[in-house]
């Protein structure tokens, strides 16, 4: 049906700079959406009704180019058409100051960022915590490299997303020229109140005081060399964090237009490379709203409540409908909705497909934990917006009473954001989505490695035994299980656990990723060891001695222990694994 559907579409017109709009209409096409490319010349003979969807790909004098289709598509007699959707393309926020346009008119308008929206984009795929635990005092830390594009648009998308709880995050810039920095420093003056925000000299010295380093960006100008150079500082970050730091966090690459071939052997398991321009321009975002359908909920959410109070919600500038609402409206929702995936983190859920999960809400304890939250990540928005502190607001100079701590605060205050994470569930619903909490099922190494024979002859069916008899017992539970991965049997467990029962992965790092890949006997153990890396949602590192047990202690809900000998009785609930002996044991009721 989608098929035909497509099919029946009026193509999308793409106009504007070269070779942004060649990109845009190759994305388009692989995707088998209907469209052309057009000169920005021919958009002067643009009659009424001709065109549904008009991209136009960062072109010269955006204003003009704009005020000028508003007038010829306003100028038609008879029957009106559907207004002609425009969406304009520049680079980086903020967009152009632009006409502004009846909510009834001709055209519709919207502007897309390019940086910005690859920024939001990319950091749903790979979100800050997903190099850290937020449940056990790890706070963000993001190394970046290189300030091409788009690292100012995901250094500010990161600090909006920064808030895990009361922790300071951090963001350290290694080697920027300082014109760069005063740059940044000038158009971000509040963002040292959001983040300890460091700029390290090139050759990286003190790295190894600093708090952990959970994620790390390189971007790297282009050069003659292609990837390579961006490659080669990659790995020199790689390197230089696991002797200083003994850590071996996420490392996304921009890249551009060389996306590395290889194979998942080849792999270090670490880099991931990206090409920002092509985020941006596949019709999922470009088009179809991408990372928008929760954003639109809250703002349909706030008009309703709107309406509720007896008021017409299309009065209010933010109570316009989507279709109409100003960029800086539509980014508040953004952002909002943008940090929902943190705040589900830090409580240890996440969202799934409605009809899998009953209702579901927070307990007083964990929504006044979030609400916390929730203050920090509003204010971390006003700051980047250049809002300080005063005791009387003024908007014109952009004070505000609130920038205060959250224990600061009236009750009536401290409600608002109580009201906002309490709605979170809600909201998703109305999305279609449900929250389901998380267990959380470590396999801690075991003491003496079991032959290889023992682990592929009776671990499975036990596996396969306590995977079954864990979804019955929970059914209101989403399993992960967090592992090494070092020894065969954990991996064998996992990687059935990620098969059958859709489970998740947090991936343990005591030592850097490469020790483990230089430890495994032979290439198929580390090409399965690389394989199920790369389905890990969490990466969290574990360099303390110790501090791998303490974890288990701290965070698993049951332990799966792979061995043989007798169950300890002790306090946590942990399964016996026995392949030799082929049983398993419980020490609590099942």
């Amino acid at each position: 049906m989608k098929l035909f559907q497509r099919f029946g579409e009026a193509p999308v017109w793409v106009a504007g700079a070269s070779p942004l709009a060649g990109r845009v209409f190759a994305s388009l096409r692989r995707a088998g959406r209907r469209v052309r490319v057009v000169a920005l010349a021919e958009l002067a003979g643009l009659k009424s009704g001709a065109c549904r969807t008009l991209v136009l790909a960062d072109p010269p004098e955006p204003e003009s180019l704009v005020a000028g289709l508003i007038r010829r598509q306003g100028s038609g007699r008879g029957r009106r058409p559907a207004p002609l959707r425009l969406i304009l393309m520049v680079q980086a926020d903020p967009p152009p100051l632009l006409p502004d346009l009846d909510p009834a008119g001709p055209i519709t308008l919207e502007t897309f960022a390019i940086e910005d929206r690859a920024a939001r984009v990319l950091l749903e795929r790979w979100p800050l915590h997903c190099g850290l635990d937020p449940c056990c005092d790890q706070r963000p830390h993001l190394l970046v490299a290189g300030f091409a594009p788009p690292a100012r648009a995901l250094v500010v998308q990161a600090l909006r997303l920064m808030p895990y709880g009361e922790e300071r995050p951090a963001i350290t810039i290694i080697g920027t020229d300082p014109a760069v920095q005063a740059r940044f420093t000038g158009a971000y003056p509040q963002a040292g109140q959001v983040a300890d925000l460091r700029w390290l000299a090139a050759d990286l010295e003190g790295l190894a005081a600093l708090p952990p380093v959970t994620q790390v960006l390189v971007c790297a100008a282009a050069s003659a060399a292609g990837p390579d150079d961006a490659i080669a500082i990659a790995i020199g970050l790689a390197q230089r964090l696991a002797a200083d730091q003994g850590v071996s966090p996420p490392i996304l690459l921009e890249v551009g237009d060389a996306i590395p071939a290889g194979r998942p052997a080849d792999w270090d398991g670490q880099t991931f490379p990206f090409s920002y321009l092509a985020e941006a321009c596949r019709p999922q975002v470009l088009l179809d709203g991408r990372g928008d359908a929760l954003a639109q909920t809250i703002h349909e959410h706030y008009t309703d409540s709107i309406a509720a109070q007896g008021r017409d919600p299309e009065r209010e500038p933010a109570g316009r409908p989507w279709s109409t609402l100003t960029t800086s409206y539509r980014d508040a929702n953004r952002h909002q909705a943008d940090h929902i995936w943190a705040k589900l983190a830090v409580m240890d859920c996440r969202a799934v497909p409605e009809e899998r999960v009953g209702s579901f809400a927070f307990a007083p304890l964990e929504a006044e934990r979030l609400a916390v939250i929730e203050h920090l990540r509003w204010a971390a928005d006003r700051h980047l917006d250049g809002w300080s502190y005063a005791p009387v607001r003024d908007n014109a100079r952009k004070h505000h009473p609130q920038l205060i701590p959250y224990r600061d605060l009236s009750e009536p205050m401290k409600d608002l954001d109580r009201f906002a994470v309490r709605g979170v569930p809600t909201l998703l619903a109305r999305s279609e989505l449900g929250v389901v909490r998380m267990l959380i099922l470590g396999i801690p190494e075991p003491p003496t490695a079991l032959p290889a024979d023992a682990v592929a002859a009776g671990l499975q069916r036990l596996a396969e035994q306590v995977l079954d008899r864990l979804a019955a017992r929970y059914p209101d539970r989403t399993l992960v299980f967090a592992a090494t991965l070092a020894e065969p049997g954990a991996r064998l467990i996992t990687r059935l656990a990620l098969d059958r029962a859709a489970a998740g992965l947090f991936l343990l790092c005591p030592q850097p990723i490469a020790h483990t890949l230089a430890a495994q006997p032979d290439d198929a153990a580390r090409r399965e060891l690389l394989e199920l890396i790369a389905r890990a949602e969490r990466r969290i590192s574990l360099p303390a001695p110790g501090e791998p047990a303490r974890w288990f202690a701290r965070r698993a809900d049951i332990q799966l222990l792979v061995g043989s000998g007798p169950l300890e009785n002790a306090g946590a609930k942990r399964v016996l694994l026995d392949p030799v002996e082929r049983r398993v044991d419980w020490n609590f009721d099942y």
